[in-house]
């Protein structure tokens, strides 16, 4: 199945937080200490949760607005 161009930019975010999770963790599970895989590697049902994940935030974010940043 092609995924639609909003669809490909919530897979990279998906592929950015896992890649950002497996550095902050050492490339280790963090609830049972196994050794992570590559993105390329993740089983789809795992990278389909991390899809729906990105989604989640995306939609949290577009609800919220914009955001005053205050330093």
């Amino acid at each position: 199945m092609e995924l639609t161009k909003a669809q490909k930019v919530t897979m990279k975010m998906a592929r950015v937080g896992y890649e950002s999770y497996s550095a902050y963790t050492g490339n280790k599970s963090a609830v049972t200490g196994a050794e992570l895989p590559k993105w390329h590697d993740l089983p789809g049902g795992v990278t389909n949760a991390w899809f729906a994940a990105a989604e989640g935030m995306t939609n949290f974010l577009a609800s919220v607005g914009p955001v005053e940043v205050v330093d």
